[in-house]
C-alpha cells in the first residue's frame, strides 16, 4: 500500500502542477489579449481626454497595477490645453525634466522612490515602479510610468519587454493626435500674424457663450480696424503693411491677458475676446490697444496718420434675451463703423 500511496500522491502533485500551469497559460493569454486591447485603445483614441479614460485605465485594470500615467514633453508635444495635469493621468513637463531623469533611453524600474525625479513622483504609495521613455527619432517626447504598491511587481525582464513594445504604440498614438491638432490649429490660424483667423471666430465666440450659460461668466467682443491703412499700403507697399500687422499683433499679445483671445478677421481688421471677471476694466483694455497702435505707427513714421478704431460688445449686457455669434459680430461691426464715422482712433460701446 505504501507504493500505491506514493503513486497516488505523485499523480495528485502532477495534476496540481498541470492545473497551475494551465491557469498560468490562461492568465497569460488573458493578459496578452488585454495587452492588445490597450494597444488598440491607444491607437483609436481621438483626444488626450480619451487616453485618460480608456487605455490608461485599461492598463491599470488589466495588469493589476495601481496607476498608469503619461508624462508628456511640452516642448515636443505642445497640445493646446488649460492645465498641465489632465485627470491626474497625463502631466506636461518641459524637455529638461526628461533629459535630467533619463540618462539614457532605456526603461527604469525599482523600489527606491528617491531615485524618481520629483516631477514623476505622482503616486503617494509606491512599492515599485517602471518608467519607460517614449522616443521619436532619438528624442524623448514622453514617458510611460507604471506604479504598484507591491515591492516586487516590476523586478523581472519581462516587464521591460512589455513596456518597450507598448511605448512604441503610445508614440504612434501621441504623434497621430499631435499632428491632427497641428493641422486643425493651422486651419484656424492666420498665416501672417499667428493669431486666430475668421474661420475660428464663431467657434471661439460660441465657446464663450456656452461658458456664460453654464457658469454665468460674461465676456466682451471687440472688432478693431486700422485707420488709414490703405494709405500706408499704397505708399509703402503690402510688405511694409504686413510687417505693421505683425508688430501690432505682437504688441496686443503683450498687453492682453493669457485668457484673452486675439484674432485677425481679415485685411487690417482684428477681433478680440475678453472673458469677463471681477477685475476687468474694458476701458483700460481699449486704452492699451490704442497705446500699442500709437507706438507701432509712431515707430514706423506714421504717427498722426494711422490709428485704430473699434466697436465693443458686452455679453450679456447687450443681449439680455440671449446671444448668438452672428448677432454679436454684427453689433460689434456696426459700432466699429460708428467709431470710424465719429472721427476714428476711438472705441464705441464701452459703456454698454
Amino acid at each position: 500500500m505504501g507504493r500505491l500511496d506514493t503513486v497516488i500522491k505523485e499523480n495528485r502533485d502532477l495534476k496540481d502542477e498541470l492545473e497551475k500551469l494551465i491557469t498560468l497559460v490562461r492568465e497569460n493569454e488573458a493578459k496578452h489579449g488585454g495587452f492588445r486591447i490597450v494597444e488598440y485603445a491607444f491607437l483609436l483614441s481621438n483626444s488626450l481626454a480619451e487616453i485618460t479614460e480608456k487605455p490608461l485605465s485599461y492598463l491599470a485594470e488589466i495588469f493589476d497595477i495601481d496607476r498608469a500615467v503619461l508624462f508628456l514633453n511640452s516642448d515636443a508635444l505642445d497640445f493646446e490645453r488649460k492645465t498641465d495635469n489632465l485627470a491626474d493621468k497625463i502631466f506636461f513637463h518641459p524637455e529638461k525634466v526628461f533629459k535630467y531623469f533619463f540618462l539614457d533611453k532605456r526603461p527604469y524600474s525599482g523600489k527606491d522612490t528617491m531615485n524618481i525625479i520629483s516631477e514623476f513622483r505622482v503616486e503617494e504609495e509606491i512599492g515599485s515602479y517602471l518608467i519607460a521613455p517614449i522616443t521619436e527619432n532619438g528624442r524623448i517626447i514622453a514617458a510611460l510610468a507604471l506604479f504598484s504598491r507591491e515591492p516586487e511587481r516590476f523586478d523581472d525582464a519581462g516587464s521591460m519587454d512589455f513596456v518597450k513594445e507598448l511605448s512604441f504604440v503610445v508614440m504612434v498614438a501621441l504623434k497621430k493626435l499631435h499632428n491632427t491638432e497641428i493641422i486643425y490649429r493651422q486651419a484656424r490660424t492666420d498665416f501672417l500674424t499667428g493669431a486666430y483667423n475668421k474661420m475660428a471666430m464663431a467657434e471661439l465666440i460660441n465657446a464663450q457663450i456656452n461658458r456664460h450659460q453654464r457658469y454665468g461668466k460674461g465676456f466682451y467682443f471687440i472688432m478693431a480696424d486700422i485707420d488709414n491703412f490703405k494709405a500706408v499700403n499704397d505708399k509703402e507697399g503690402h510688405l511694409v503693411g504686413d510687417s505693421l500687422l505683425v508688430e501690432l499683433c505682437r504688441g496686443f499679445r503683450e498687453k492682453l491677458r493669457a485668457s484673452d483671445i486675439l484674432g485677425r478677421f481679415g485685411g487690417d481688421e482684428f477681433f478680440i475676446i475678453i472673458p469677463e471677471d471681477d477685475k476687468i476694466d474694458i476701458k483700460a483694455v481699449c486704452t492699451k490697444l490704442t497705446g500699442v497702435a500709437s507706438e507701432v505707427f509712431e515707430k514706423a513714421g506714421y504717427a498722426g496718420t494711422a490709428g485704430i478704431s473699434g466697436g465693443v460688445v458686452a455679453v450679456p449686457k447687450d443681449f439680455p434675451e440671449g446671444a448668438e455669434s452672428v448677432g454679436i459680430v454684427k453689433l460689434a461691426d456696426s459700432r466699429l463703423y460708428e467709431s470710424k464715422k465719429s472721427g476714428k482712433n476711438r472705441f464705441t460701446g464701452m459703456e454698454s
